[in-house]
C-alpha cells in the first residue's frame, strides 16, 4: 500500500563489522554478543570484518618486508606466466605472496594465533579447526581496470555447509581506490557446482579433469544474482581481519594507487571435513614458535616441518588441494541446493 515505507531508513548494504571492546581485548575473547555478531555475518552474508585484531606495528613490519620482496617473487614465480591469480591475464596485477616464515622478527602471535579468530573459527566450523594453509594476496600498484572475474575458491563439488573459512589480515588500509575485494554477500548459502563454468582440456588447472567445475561463476548466474543483491566492496583498516566462507563469491579488484595492497590469508578447515592430505610447510628452524605457540589452543596445525629453503620454495604458489579425499561417492547423489537466485530472477533477466 502507498505510504507504508514512509519514515523508514534503508541501510546501505555492506559487510557486518564487529568492534573490539576494551573488555574483550583484555580477556582475549569476544563476549557472547560480539561472537553472535561475527557468526551472524558468516551465516547470513558469508563474510564478516573483525576490527582492530592485529597490532598496526606488526602490519607495518610485514608490509615493508613484503613490498621489498615483491620484485624477487615476480621474477622467480611469474616471469613467463600468462595467467596469474584467478584469470587476471597478460599484465601482472594480482599475485599470491606469502608472509615470511623464516624470519623470527616477523613472527607474531596476533597474526598466526589470533585468539579472536580461533574463537570464531571454533564456533563456525566446529571444535578444533585445522590451520591448513597460509598464503597472501598482493594487488599490485598501478593496475587500474584489471579486475578478476567473479569466482569462488572451489574447483570441485563441495559441502553445502561451512567446511573451510579463510581469514584475511589487512596489512594496509583497503579502499575502493586500491582494490578492496568485491563480495557477493549471501551467495555461500545457495551456491553449488551447477553455477560454475566447467573446465575444458584447455582450461583445466593442475591435476583437474576436464568437465569438472572451474572457480568462475557463469555470467548469466552472476547477472541474475545482481538483481537480488548487487556486490559490495569490503573496505578495511590496517589490522582488521576479514573472515570469509570458502563458498562465497568474490573478485579481486584493480589497484589504481601507487602502493601495494596486501593481505595475509590463513586457511581454516573443519575437523570433520574428509580431506586427509592437505598440508602446508613450515620451517623446522621455527618449530618452537609455531608448535609451541599452538600448544593448548583449540586448533590444529596441518603442516610438515622442512628446511628453510623448502618452506620458501613452497610459498607464493596456488598449490593447495581443498577437495575431499574420501567419501567422494556421496557428492554424486547429494541433494542439490535450491538456487533461489536463478529460480526467482532468471525470467526477469531473460526479459531484460
Amino acid at each position: 500500500m502507498p505510504g507504508l515505507m514512509t519514515g523508514i531508513t534503508i541501510k546501505a548494504d555492506g559487510p557486518r563489522r564487529v568492534d573490539l571492546s576494551r573488555e574483550d581485548f583484555e580477556k582475549g575473547s569476544y563476549s557472547a554478543m560480539n561472537l553472535q555478531k561475527a557468526l551472524e555475518g558468516l551465516h547470513q552474508d558469508g563474510m564478516v570484518v573483525l576490527r582492530d585484531l592485529v597490532d598496526p606495528n606488526h602490519c607495518d613490519a610485514l608490509y615493508n618486508h613484503m613490498t621489498g620482496d615483491r620484485d624477487r617473487i615476480l621474477q622467480t614465480n611469474y616471469k613467463d606466466h600468462k595467467v596469474y591469480n584467478q584469470g587476471v591475464k597478460f599484465i601482472v596485477a594480482n599475485i599470491l605472496q606469502c608472509p615470511p616464515f623464516t624470519k623470527s622478527e616477523l613472527l607474531f602471535d596476533d597474526v598466526y594465533f589470533n585468539p579472536f579468530v580461533i574463537q570464531v573459527m571454533n564456533a563456525y566450523l566446529g571444535d578444533n579447526p585445522k590451520w591448513a594453509m597460509t598464503t597472501g594476496n598482493n594487488a599490485l600498484p598501478g593496475t587500474g581496470g584489471m579486475r578478476q572475474p567473479v569466482h569462488k575458491d572451489t574447483r570441485f563439488k563441495h559441502p553445502k555447509c561451512p567446511f573451510v573459512c579463510i581469514s584475511n589480515i589487512a596489512l594496509n588500509d583497503f579502499t575502493i581506490e586500491n582494490g578492496a575485494t568485491e563480495f557477493w554477500l549471501g551467495t555461500h548459502a545457495f551456491t553449488d557446482e551447477r553455477e560454475q563454468v566447467l573446465s575444458t582440456p584447455d582450461t583445466v588447472f593442475q591435476e583437474q579433469t576436464a568437465g569438472t567445475p572451474t572457480c568462475f561463476i557463469k555470467e548469466e548466474v552472476v547477472e541474475a544474482r545482481r538483481l537480488v543483491r548487487p556486490p559490495v566492496m569490503a573496505t578495511m583498516k590496517k589490522g582488521d581481519v576479514m573472515l570469509r566462507d570458502f563458498r562465497c563469491w568474490h573478485a579481486g579488484m584493480p589497484n589504481s594507487t601507487e602502493k601495494d595492497r596486501i593481505m595475509i590469508a590463513q586457511g581454516w578447515m573443519a575437523n570433520w571435513y574428509a580431506n586427509y592430505t592437505i598440508r602446508f610447510k613450515l620451517p623446522k628452524s621455527k618449530a618452537d614458535f609455531f608448535l609451541g605457540t599452538a600448544r593448548g589452543k583449540k586448533m590444529e596445525i596441518i603442516a610438515d616441518l622442512v628446511s628453510d629453503q623448502e618452506a620458501e620454495d613452497f610459498q607464493h604458489r596456488d598449490n593447495f588441494r581443498w577437495e575431499q579425499t574420501h567419501f567422494t561417492e556421496y557428492y554424486e547423489t547429494a541433494q542439490p541446493n535450491y538456487s533461489y537466485t536463478t529460480a526467482a530472477t532468471l525470467p526477469l533477466l531473460q526479459k531484460a
